[in-house]
């Protein structure tokens, strides 16, 4: 393979950008010299520095561009580019052709490709938002807290899968959580099925028309639970909390008719009860009033 030809915009500092020679430092001028293969040789001071330039601009020896470094980084670099920038063109050809089956959803996920978490990230980093920790402002980790709510609250319903020889698709609702008379918002993903990188998603949330919504971000953690457990249909995890979550005392039938409590409880004699009324602002050991006891007389007492 036949290496890249560099121009001045593959190297950052090899132009001069209109500047004059003689406006410019002895390191500028080494590195701009060094990008047109100079060896340096006897350009000591910056007078000679300048007039070694002003030779290459002269002889228009100065748009033949060689990689300074001796790892060539920057031939590497630039290829580099240009091979991920025809991958994108060939995923932008393939996934305009992309279309969501009409029919053949099911619960089924033997032919589900393996995603995790890495995959989902790639995804997320490339709509631009904070991943790694050395960045002093993150948006992912709220989006992904936002996204366990979702997840946590079974706000997911409805979660269906079909597959075709190129892509494994996922279709979902999320619910509202506040809005709860309001129509759910559809998702819809599409994984390679040999690689599992995600080549389309949609949300019908104004934020998810791209693809980038904490709504997306919940059902890609689903889909990576799926993977996690080996599961072979959806129903695989019907007994997760993110599935049937424990539900609050208020949502539940009652239950005064059951024996509850019955290792909490501890029987207590009538006759050691005592009933006071009770102060906010005193402490029961200062209070004079004895209260109110059972005057009863008991046998089994000593006198």
């Amino acid at each position: 393979m036949a290496a890249s030809a560099l121009t001045e915009d593959d190297i950052p500092g090899s132009s001069l950008a209109g500047r004059e020679p003689a406006s410019l430092k002895n390191e500028e001028l080494r590195f701009w010299l060094r990008c047109r293969g100079d060896s340096l040789k006897g350009s000591k001071t910056k007078e000679l520095l300048v007039k070694r330039v002003e030779e290459y601009i002269n002889s228009g020896h100065d748009q033949n561009i060689v990689d300074p470094d001796r790892n060539r980084i920057y031939t590497r670099r630039k290829e580099h580019n240009e091979a991920a920038s025809k991958d994108v063109d060939a995923s932008v050809s393939g996934e305009s052709q992309l279309k969501y089956p009409s029919d053949g959803w099911s619960i089924d996920l033997t032919k589900m490709p393996f995603f995790t978490r890495a995959e989902m990230n790639k995804h997320i980093s490339n709509s631009g938002k904070n991943i790694g920790s050395n960045i002093s402002t993150h948006s992912v980790p709220t989006s992904v807290r936002k996204a366990t709510t979702f997840l946590q609250d079974e706000y997911l319903k409805e979660i269906l899968s079909a597959s075709d020889e190129s892509y494994f698709y996922f279709k979902a609702q999320c619910h509202h959580s506040f809005r709860k008379n309001d129509p759910p918002h559809n998702l819809k993903v599409a994984l390679c099925i040999v690689s599992g990188k995600v080549k389309h998603v949609y949300c019908t949330y104004v934020a998810g028309a791209v693809g980038f919504c904490n709504h997306v971000l919940a059902l890609m953690m689903k889909v990576c639970k799926f993977t996690l457990y080996e599961c072979k249909s959806v129903s695989g995890l019907e007994n997760k909390d993110d599935i049937q979550p424990k539900q609050a005392c208020t949502s539940m039938l009652q239950r005064w008719h059951r024996k509850g409590r019955g290792d909490t409880i501890v029987p207590q004699p009538a006759m050691e009860v005592v009933v006071q009324k009770t102060h906010q602002d005193l402490d029961r050991s200062s209070l004079r009033e004895p209260g109110v006891r059972c005057l009863l007389y008991e046998a089994r007492t000593l006198q």
